[in-house]
């Protein structure tokens, strides 16, 4: 798939945020604990189910985290072969000032 890497830093940045999004459902909401009582005879049941399947959330996870080396190292060697002709004197920038 060809795009600007622009476009490629955008998606690079939605995906770290879905991976986010992906660990928090791992950590708090992949167990879904449901409680039954009955109070005539004084019984409480607690049964904790998964919610998500953690394996299908560490895949996705892992996918992500390929996805964004292949676009990291990508936009770097891209980088790598481009130059910059800018108007800027950065010996002056950066010179101590009298």
């Amino acid at each position: 798939m060809e795009k600007t890497i622009n476009e490629w830093l955008v998606i690079k940045k939605v995906l770290g945020e879905r991976k986010g999004d992906l660990k928090q459902i791992r950590l708090h909401t992949s167990m879904k604990t449901r409680t039954t009582r009955r109070y005539e005879g004084e019984t409480t049941e607690e049964s904790i189910e998964p919610e998500y399947d953690t394996k299908v959330i560490d895949r996705r996870v892992i996918e992500i985290q390929n996805a964004e080396l292949i676009i990291d190292a990508a936009v770097k060697q891209s980088n790598a072969r481009n130059e910059l002709a800018l108007n800027v004197d950065v010996e002056k920038l950066l010179a101590p000032m009298d």
